[in-house]
């Protein structure tokens, strides 16, 4: 699969790791986040359907693709350009980062899940 964005980094990876401040602290990621350039666009990694696009109080929005019994979700967006059960091909931008006007930091929440099972998305996609 190639990569949800043009040119990024990896900042966060998958599984159980140490809290990056707390550290007595554990997280568990269902996913990986990636650095990326302020305005980077977010595609698609495969083809398939707009399952949901979801936006919850306080948080940016995320979008789900459903690949037959696999479901990619792409989370902390500034735009979505795509609409539920819209029909997505592989590499198709589906939105944009967003950028933390604070930090400065663009990052994109990237995971890969088979029905409701998290794998871990470095497996999938093709190194840099």
């Amino acid at each position: 699969m190639p990569w949800p964005v043009l040119r990024g980094v990896v900042i966060q990876k998958f599984g159980t790791q140490p809290h990056p401040v707390v550290k007595t602290a554990k997280i568990k990621s269902n996913g990986i986040v990636i650095a990326t350039a302020k305005f980077e666009k977010v595609r698609a990694v495969f083809e398939g359907t707009v399952l949901a696009i979801l936006q919850f109080k306080g948080s940016n929005p995320t979008i789900l693709i459903q690949h037959g019994n696999y479901i990619s979700a792409y989370k902390n967006l500034s735009k979505v350009y795509v609409n539920k059960g819209e029909l997505v091909s592989s590499n198709q931008p589906i939105g944009e980062v967003f950028t933390n006007n604070n930090t400065g930091q663009s990052t994109i929440q990237f995971s890969v899940f088979e029905k409701t099972t998290p794998l871990d998305p470095l497996l999938w996609i093709l190194r840099m």
